[in-house]
């Protein structure tokens, strides 16, 4: 297996990603990782999951 060289840009860029993840760390709060980019579901597609619940809340409340 190859090593990788680390170039001044790769070792820069880490020490900025692992700053910025400490500063992310203090301000949530007791080292919570919140997900800052998450993928955006579509309320078009089919979710069994989603229709059982909403089923089930239409039961009880009737």
């Amino acid at each position: 297996m190859k090593k990788s060289k680390i170039t001044k840009s790769n070792a820069m860029d880490k020490i900025i990603k692992m700053i910025s993840r400490d500063e992310q760390m203090d301000r949530n709060g007791g080292g919570q990782w919140v997900a800052t980019h998450r993928v955006h579901k579509s309320k078009k597609q089919y979710s069994r999951k989603r229709f059982k619940r909403d089923t089930k809340r239409a039961l009880e409340n009737s």
